[in-house]
């Protein structure tokens, strides 16, 4: 029987709160020893209380790391102070503090915000609130809201193309796929990167592309994410590009597509 690979798994984003006021759950904060096996042996103590939803952990520097998680109480005789008691009572465990949810609401007290790969803090905003945002500036401004938004995501993705140069290498088309990913997880809804032959074009879908996550009266394209497109590839292939949106949901199109090419019309990859 032929084996196909497994489908990529529907993005989560570990968010700094978790509500569900079906169950008990908790909030670990702990300083931990930076040494092989230590993440290991606090996993394995919390699995004997805690079922966990979700953890981070990342080295503070001097022999220190950071590890945090969300979890639901396995049993009513756990608590939040004995909990952290048992934590504290490992060699691997420097410090540590434990918070119980309120009436389902368990609250992220530790850190302050999303930091990304690069260590940069982030922001985080719901697709229907861009959404709507961008619909708004198009109702007030026309096609004029149009180019204003596509300007926008032109000039921010080229402020932020040297991070995305350094991450992929001077090779981006021998990384497209890992690119495309990359962008995929930052929650564009980017699902499939291609090149046309010859390295002509480049071709971006998204089947859950943001930007058109609701409805649009004004029957809106996708220009920040067309704009962003141009900023980040043109400067990744060295080359000025144009970048059309030749589909989109909001035309009733099952999918959004995106597609690049070079100013002169010559290969993009050169």
């Amino acid at each position: 029987m032929e084996k196909h690979p497994p489908r990529p798994l529907k993005r989560h984003v570990i968010f700094p709160f978790h509500y569900d006021p079906s169950q008990k759950t908790v909030f670990v904060a702990a300083s931990i020893s930076d040494e092989p096996g230590t993440l290991a042996a606090l996993l394995t103590l919390l699995s004997k209380r805690v079922n966990l939803i979700g953890t981070s952990s990342y080295t503070l520097g001097q022999d220190a790391a950071s590890f945090s998680c969300y979890g639901s109480l396995l049993s009513d005789d756990t608590t939040a102070q004995s909990l952290q008691k048992e934590l504290m009572a490992s060699a691997r465990v420097v410090s540590c503090q434990v918070w119980e949810s309120e009436e389902g609401l368990i609250v992220d007290r530790y850190h302050t915000g999303f930091q990304a790969g690069v260590g940069e803090p982030y922001v985080v905003f719901p697709n229907k609130g861009l959404s709507d945002t961008f619909e708004g500036v198009v109702r007030v401004f026309g096609s004029g809201g149009s180019t204003l938004l596509y300007d926008l995501g032109l000039s921010y993705a080229k402020a932020r193309a040297g991070i995305y140069r350094k991450i992929i290498g001077p090779h981006a088309e021998s990384r497209i796929d890992e690119l495309a990913f990359i962008v995929t997880a930052l929650g564009y809804g980017l699902s499939e990167a291609t090149f046309d032959s010859n390295y002509e074009a480049l071709r971006l879908t998204s089947r859950e592309c943001f930007e058109c996550s609701t409805p649009s009266e004004c029957k809106r394209q996708c220009n920040f994410l067309r704009g962003m497109a141009a900023g980040i590839f043109g400067p990744l292939f060295g080359v000025e590009v144009v970048s059309q949106e030749t589909r989109c949901r909001h035309l009733g199109d099952d999918l959004c597509e995106f597609v690049i090419k070079a100013k002169d019309e010559r290969p993009l990859v050169r």
